[in-house]
């Protein structure tokens, strides 16, 4: 390929997927020459038959609009001309060159034999840090025009222009990186390596001509310099802190107006950090959207002698805004300038030592691998973290495992990287940082960590802590896994290349294992098949329920015979695999440095898959062989396969936690840490000792700024099937948009139910341009709030995860519906067992957890719809048990004070929704 050389960029429109029997309603092609478009084309095509309503509804294309449309064979001559001396470029192209040949074949016209290019794994190469890879996903990454997708021509000239950006791209990569590129990108589908031999034979004419600054080269691989600013930081920090809410006010260096409830929070925390005669824990209750992050950072910020402070938050979105905004607002605040950091284990960041050793002899003749290769190369020229969640790629693939990081132990001087390693730069800034931002998941992982990662320190903040108790839980739940099991069993039974490999060592100790390990996987894997078989038919699982106490399966002892000695052989097995799985990863490490390149790979897997078996052994034995012990036991089922869980709730106790001590200080903060000063239910879950409570006043005037309606029928209990119920749902969904309702907060208690309403949904407004996102259908959360953001807007469908810690305040929400009250279903086998084990307790689990959680999260969902002093909204609950139930009280004490709750019917809701945006307009 030259400058010469036309590229022709194809998109297709289609009835379905199947070339045999779908067919063409749009065709496209836009022509590229040297970086340009240089013409273009698009044709609607009748396809003598009816388009499915899914594809109208996917594309806008209707039967009226291709009925006088020109058939494939009119213009099939035409497009075979147009293509036949270009280059095939497409965004996916195995689908469109395939249906596009099958469309010529079936026209009479021979079939087309250009070379192919794909821009969908050259922009998983070159933009691997995109949201996602589709057209639409890579416009906005690139900020191109996107006016019309799902369209012929629309798509065809964003791919193009996609295509320019790859070319453009390509020559911004150093000779020697490129030239590596270059050797990985035989190893991809169609022709995608021509881009890379034309990219490197240009930089060849040009004379590597082309300046690369900012970055340096190590043998192939390039890196973003990385910045040391933080090591000459301002240390100057105001020294007093202003108290009182006049002199709060004046202090301040920006026009910033602090709320009455943000100042007191000010306040509270600097006098309980300072103040040593304190307990070790306070409880900070302040209302949704008092904005607490400042609340909490701003007055911490002048006492330089207790850094690091140590944040814990309970999601990415608010990690990122800590370090993003917040501490960019305490230093236009103040003056004080904090340098922040986020923390997390070693495995979120790329070894480069072992990256390099792939490049060096690639272990696996696979095109994603090479692929996953390519990428991170380009990456590595842009990250100055080395943390792999900014790749959007599949981190479960063999490659992420290869390359990821095990700890700076592992480091060694005389490593070409030493220098420029991830996790050593993480360390220097860790030193330095004022702010070191986790998540409750990795703060709870530290109590097994045998090297620990977070920093001695005066002060801990817990965001959001009312799900500590969660991630706490989620950290002690043990899950044995029988899909997992088999296929580790598979790898340690299929190693024959690491025979070969440990014969360079000549060790017969360590051969002998290996064969032992593989014999006995054999062994293991047809006991636990009987087990497996045998479990899931005495547990009597349903398609509605896939999760079974384990007191409800019949007990062992009065198992079949031969199932109990199945049972007992697997658990002999299991001890003597775990032995010789230890004796086997001592030996082999201290001969690790011996094993060659092309091999170590081979002997690296196998050693993860021993640690993963030895860890899953361990678990299953625990499971079955102490079971007279405090652990609550169930079973579930998941991808066909059993699982085995098992809790022990005596052990949920913060006290167990090794980072509790760690801290001088701790403060919990949330809008629902407890209904009132005399609740003890948080410290309860947490066992935590004496604290001081304090609770704020919220910020917001509920009276006048919003209103609850509960619809008085509760429709949830009527309706049969759960079809009708749905449709019940959608329609109050339609009747609200009908009234200019058009951003709405939608929050189920059921993903089925949720499911089935987005697609009623989609039905209804398939002809409007009507935005609806629903939870894990659409995207995960964070991708649905910045879609929601980014569109001014929408319908958002949301369950768990949605109740709480989510901030919609840009664009406002004025209308949350609720479908039910959030109680957790009793039946299920955790908290069944949660239950029984707050009984033997001598608590009453109704009104003592199940009541404290659902008002929890009916408080949190509410706390989404106020977020700042403009804001104002009407909450639609389709449940009247808030007002009907014999807990009722209960529930109503949860609510923020002065919020008006009203009962009336579906019509009467909206006469009185109408009413309240009227006067508050």
């Amino acid at each position: 390929m030259t400058d010469k050389t036309t590229y022709a960029v194809v998109d297709i429109e289609t009835t379905g997927t199947s070339p045999e029997t779908d067919k063409i309603i749009q065709f496209a092609c836009v022509l590229v020459q040297n970086n340009e478009i240089i013409n273009y084309f698009s044709t609607d095509v009748n396809p003598l038959k009816k388009i499915p309503k899914n594809i109208e509804q996917l594309t806008g294309i209707s039967n009226e609009q291709v009925k006088n449309a020109p058939y494939f064979e009119d213009i099939a001559p035409m497009i075979k001309q147009l293509i036949s001396d270009c280059v095939f470029v497409a965004h996916n192209v195995y689908f469109d060159y395939a249906f596009l040949n099958s469309e010529l074949s079936r026209s009479g016209e021979e079939k087309l034999q250009t070379k192919c290019i794909d821009t969908v794994e050259l922009s998983q190469i070159l933009f691997p840090t995109s949201q996602g890879f589709r057209v639409t996903d890579l416009a906005d990454f690139l900020e191109l025009e996107h006016e019309n997708p799902h369209q012929a021509l629309s798509d065809a000239y964003v791919t193009a222009e996609l295509f320019i950006c790859l070319s453009q791209k390509m020559m911004m990569i150093p000779y020697v990186t490129l030239k590596k590129m270059l050797e990985l990108s035989y190893n991809l589908g169609v022709d995608n390596h021509l881009m890379f031999e034309k990219a490197l034979m240009k930089k060849e004419k040009d004379g590597f001509n082309h300046p690369f600054y900012g970055t340096k080269t190590i043998e192939c691989v390039t890196l973003k310099n990385k910045k040391y600013l933080f090591k000459e930081k301002n240390d100057d920090v105001g020294t007093t802190y202003p108290f009182d809410l006049t002199e709060n006010s004046q202090s301040f260096l920006s026009d910033f107006v602090p709320r009455k409830a943000q100042l007191e929070m000010m306040d509270t925390i600097y006098s309980f950090v300072n103040n040593e005669d304190e307990e070790k824990n306070l409880m900070v209750e302040v209302s949704t959207g008092s904005g607490k992050s400042l609340g909490y950072l701003l007055p911490l910020s002048y006492n330089r002698k207790k850094f690091p402070i140590i944040v814990s938050t309970s999601t990415i979105l608010l990690q990122e805004q800590l370090i993003d905004q917040t501490l960019e607002q305490v230093k236009e605040i103040t003056g004080n300038h904090l340098f922040g950091m986020v923390l997390k284990s070693n495995r979120h960041f790329i070894d480069l030592d072992k990256f390099y050793l792939t490049l060096l002899e690639k272990p696996v003749n696979q095109k994603q691998y090479a692929l996953n290769q390519m990428a991170i190369l380009t990456w590595l020229m842009e990250t100055e973290t080395g943390d792999l969640d900014e790749i959007n790629l599949n981190k479960s693939h063999v490659l992420f495992e290869h390359v990821k990081h095990r700890g700076r132990h592992t480091l060694s001087s005389d490593s070409l990287f030493f220098e420029e390693d991830f996790i050593k730069y993480l360390e220097e800034k860790k030193e330095v940082a004022d702010v070191i931002v986790v998540n409750h998941a990795f703060l709870c992982e530290e109590s097994k960590r045998q090297t620990k990662l977070i920093p001695k320190s005066s002060v801990l903040i817990i965001d959001e802590s009312h799900k500590l108790v969660s991630s706490i839980e989620n950290q002690e739940l043990i899950s044995i896994s029988f899909g997992l099991i088999y296929s580790l069993l598979k790898k340690i039974r299929e190693s024959e290349e690491l025979s070969y490999s440990l014969h360079q060592l000549n060790n017969q100790k360590l051969t002998q294992a290996v064969n032992l390990l593989s014999n006995f996987s054999l062994d293991v894997r047809e006991d636990l098949q009987r087990l497996e078989q045998f479990m899931i038919e005495v547990s009597n699982f349903t398609e509605s329920k896939k999760e079974v106490s384990f007191d409800d399966v019949e007990k062992i002892s009065n198992w079949p015979l031969p199932m109990r000695k199945n049972l007992k052989e697997l658990l002999t097995i299991l001890t003597e695999i775990n032995h010789i799985s230890t004796d086997f990863k001592n030996e082999v490490f201290t001969h690790l440095t011996q094993v060659e390149i092309g091999s170590y790979f081979d002997v690296l897997d196998y050693l993860t898959s021993l640690e993963r078996l030895s860890e899953w052994s361990l678990h299953f034995i625990a499971y079955f062989r102490n079971l007279e012990d405090s652990n609550a036991r169930w079973l579930a089922i998941k991808d066909k396969h059993l699982q085995l869980k098992m809790l022990d709730f005596s052990m949920l106790s913060i006290k167990n936690m090794s980072w509790y001590e760690q801290f001088e200080k701790i403060v919990y903060t949330s809008s629902t840490l407890q209904l009132d000063v005399d609740s003890t239910y948080f410290e309860s879950q947490l066992d935590i000792p004496v604290s001081r409570k304090v609770r704020i006043e919220d910020s917001f005037n509920y009276h006048d700024k919003a209103k609850l309606l509960v619809i008085s029928e509760n429709k949830a209990e009527q309706y049969h099937p759960k079809d009708d119920y749905a449709n019940y749902i959608a329609k109050v969904l339609i009747d609200y948009y009908a009234i200019g309702k058009t951003s709405m907060l939608v929050l189920f208690t059921s993903h089925h139910v949720l499911k089935q309403v987005y697609h009623i949904l989609q039905n209804h407004f398939h002809h409007q341009e009507v935005d609806i996102f629903a939870q894990d259908i659409t995207g995960t959360k964070e991708k649905i709030v910045k879609k929601y953001i980014k569109n001014n807007g929408g319908i958002i469908l949301g369950a768990n995860s949605f109740w709480e810690g989510v901030d919609l305040s840009l664009p406002t929400l004025d209308l949350i519906i609720m479908t039910k009250l959030p109680f957790d279903p009793p039946k299920r086998p955790m908290i069944e067992a949660k239950y029984h084990y707050l009984e033997s307790l001598g608590k009453n689990p109704f009104y003592e957890e199940a009541i404290p959680q659902a008002g929890m999260r009916l408080r949190q969902g509410l706390g989404r719809l106020l977020r700042s002093e403009n804001d104002r909204g009407v909450i639609l609950l389709l449940d009247n048990r808030l007002l009907k139930a014999s807990y009722s009280k209960q529930l109503l004490g949860y609510l923020p004070i002065g919020l008006e709750v009203e009962e009336c019917t579906l019509e009467e809701s909206l006469e009185e929704a109408i009413l309240f945006f009227d006067n508050n307009n």
